[in-house]
């Protein structure tokens, strides 16, 4: 199966999207292009296409792409041949291989930008795009200030940790509307103390609470790659949704893209869980007032739910120290960056023997109030 590459119209050269313009350079002439004028290029390129002879290797009577056809000596590989499809590089015919669900990649020979056209239409056809709004740089830089607020973290590990990968990835995201009626019940106390000459008083008045209300939620994102660390997804938040674009293959052109491996019904219980737990939340929130609060029963019914597919922009960062391997994830668009940094076990100890001495002052200056 071809793919798609987007050429720059003057000199032929690779083009790759710029996120501080917005608009796809040339590095070669210092041409720039918009997205529109990108669309009219390879609207009037698919027009003028010859039909590839060979179009028919490696393709489906459907049109899916296939894999060729792997030694059955283990399970093992078939099951990772299975997973794997071979496409066509539109600049220099190598064969490119990928995952069955990349949409976008680089041409491992001529390394030119390369989209595959049959993995964004159809039921994969994304609705909107969130465009690259910061650059590789920027992940970098968001490392090194993400080290700066951890005070556990090893002396050596900005001096002597090493970047392995870093990667500009659309990840398929699925974003719903929904709403929800919620109801709690819950039982609260306010505590009195008081004393006189010869006795010390609590009194306990107990509460019976209701709470009930209607929530609607929109553009609540949940990844749609298996890929992914649901977690590190999740902690990139917020993300600007007012900034989304009606989707386009060039946007996808220096970078890479997977279609979703999740769809929006398998996704759902995540949905549900989050939608649950924060309409409980916000329904406790209000009961203020009142030394303690155990909710004893809540209820959350969803309805009205409509999901879109986009495409969302992640950088993911991998370095390594000391033979393991961290892992971050930077929105593309706010910089907000998310992972685990390694723990110095020394400063832990002397943190936690800094907080066992002042713990144990107060204690002792309090005994000492108190007599």
């Amino acid at each position: 199966m071809q793919t798609v590459t987007y050429d720059c119209p003057n000199c032929g050269a690779g083009l790759t999207f710029n996120s501080d313009t917005q608009k796809f350079d040339c590095k070669f002439c210092l041409s720039s292009f918009t997205v529109e004028q990108m669309d009219e290029i390879y609207k009037k390129k698919k027009e003028g296409e010859v039909p590839d002879p060979l179009a028919g290797e490696g393709e489906t009577e459907s049109g899916q792409p296939v894999v060729d056809e792997a030694p059955k000596s283990g399970g093992e590989e078939q099951d990772y041949a299975s997973q794997m499809r071979v496409w066509s590089c539109n600049s220099c015919g190598a064969q490119i291989l990928a995952d069955e669900n990349t949409a976008a990649t680089f041409c491992p020979y001529c390394q030119n930008p390369t989209v595959i056209p049959g993995q964004v239409q159809g039921k994969f056809a994304p609705k909107q795009i969130l465009p690259f709004r910061l650059k590789a740089d920027a992940a970098q830089d968001a490392l090194q200030r993400l080290c700066k607020k951890r005070p556990l973290l090893p002396g050596d590990f900005k001096k002597t940790h090493q970047i392995e990968k870093l990667t500009g990835i659309y990840t398929p995201f699925w974003l719903y509307d929904c709403a929800a009626d919620a109801s709690l019940q819950a039982r609260a106390e306010r505590v009195q103390h008081w004393s006189d000459s010869n006795y010390r008083y609590t009194k306990t008045d107990v509460y019976s609470i209701t709470r009930g209300g209607q929530l609607q939620f929109e553009d609540l994102p949940v990844d749609g790659s298996k890929k992914m660390d649901n977690a590190l997804m999740d902690g990139m938040e917020p993300f600007d949704f007012g900034q989304l674009k009606p989707f386009s293959m060039a946007y996808l052109s220096g970078y890479l893209a997977e279609r979703y491996d999740e769809d929006a019904q398998q996704l759902y219980p995540r949905v549900r869980d989050r939608v649950t737990s924060t309409s409980q939340q916000l329904l406790k929130d209000t009961i203020m007032g009142y030394a303690a609060v155990q909710v004893s029963s809540a209820n959350t019914q969803i309805k009205q739910i409509h999901a879109d597919y986009v495409m969302l922009p992640v950088w993911m960062l991998n370095t390594r120290y000391k033979g393991e391997t961290y892992t971050f994830a930077m929105n593309g668009q706010t910089g907000k960056m998310v992972g685990r940094l390694p723990l110095s076990k020394k400063r832990m100890l002397a943190w936690f023997a800094g907080v066992s001495t002042v713990v144990f002052g107060l204690i002792m200056l309090g005994g000492g109030l108190l007599l």
